[in-house]
């Protein structure tokens, strides 16, 4: 599936034309010491995809991402990236800013954009006005510093971008700047996040860590929901018994909610809820006790979001246990 592009404004360096592939990894077997992370998994990026890469806490998704760029080398497979790529890499850890100079002296030197496009850009990123640009950057805060990052990622002149946890730390308005800024860009992104309105709005499919490989998934993270929804569940191994024997099989709809699925059902009611709290917040930014509804809504949401990883390797490793 390919979505429309939003170009806002901005200007990037065009893909490179010479091939639609970007990145191909064939049989790629991963660990970190002694811990199997991938065996035998393929990943092909073509040129102007939009993908982002989820799966549980500590099943290799940074690692993967330093194997591909070349920063570690894979226990085994192939790794080739295509003529003309031009990767940039966003790591989650503290972003690495020069120390001296302003915003804007950083930016125009660290893209080599005029100063007006330069001053375009931030102001994408939410650098607005003289005063801003003129700003040190070793006063900024980490979340201003982050953004800073980001702005100069994104108009690095890379056609592929590289992201790992791009919206940590950063508020509702930096959040929706980057989405827009990630929809514009006509290169390929790969992304990692676990931000679900991100995973809605920027890739054009997923690709999940599942059972030591990797599995895409066409669409946004609602997409991948509804099909892991629909998917029967895993045949139990072993032969079959007298038909005499047997306990009767309850239906579909008579298993017991677990654990995992009270937390989707809580997730369901609060996304929403978050959403509809952003959108009277983005009207009104000083009504205190509508923020703080917000700030309460969102924390419970992402704690959740936490749990939800951690119920979800479990039901997998039981899944694969199982077969």
């Amino acid at each position: 599936m390919t979505k429309r592009r939003r170009t806002l404004g901005f200007e990037f360096l065009k893909p490179a034309r010479s091939g639609r592939i970007v990145l191909d990894g064939e049989g790629l077997v991963v660990s970190a010491g002694d811990k199997l992370l991938l065996d035998g998994a393929s990943l092909v990026l073509e040129r102007g995809e939009h993908v982002a890469l989820v799966g549980p806490n500590g099943s290799g998704k940074t690692t993967l991402l330093e194997t591909l760029l070349g920063q570690r080398e894979p226990d085994e497979g192939r790794i080739k990236t295509g003529h003309g790529v031009v990767p940039a890499y966003f790591s989650q850890h503290e972003a690495e800013l020069p120390e001296h100079g302003s915003i804007l002296d950083v930016t125009a030197a660290a893209t080599r954009l005029p100063r007006p496009q330069a001053q375009n850009l931030l102001g994408r990123f939410l650098f607005s006005g003289w005063e801003t640009h003129e700003k040190q950057v070793s006063v900024l805060s980490g979340g201003e510093r982050r953004r800073l990052a980001l702005a100069l990622v994104v108009a690095s002149g890379a056609n592929l971008l590289v992201l790992d946890e791009p919206t940590n730390h950063l508020d509702l308005e930096s959040r929706e700047a980057l989405e827009a800024a990630l929809e514009a860009f006509p290169g390929t992104v790969l992304l990692v996040s676990h931000d679900r309105a991100v995973l809605d709005a920027v890739p054009d499919r997923i690709v999940a860590v599942e059972d030591f490989t990797l599995r895409s998934y066409d669409g946004g993270w609602a997409d991948l929901v509804r099909v892991r929804d629909a998917a029967p569940p895993p045949a139990s191994a072993g032969e079959s018994k007298p038909k005499s024997d047997r306990k009767p099989k309850p239906k579909p709809g008579a298993r017991r909610p677990t654990e995992l699925d009270r937390v989707e059902k809580r997730i369901a009611e609060l996304e929403p809820r978050v959403a509809e709290l952003e959108a009277r917040l983005a009207e009104s930014w000083t009504d205190m006790d509508l923020l703080a509804s917000y700030t309460a809504t969102r924390e419970e949401l992402d704690g959740l979001l936490a749990q939800w990883e951690v119920l979800f390797a479990e039901a997998q490793a039981g899944a694969a246990a199982e077969s």
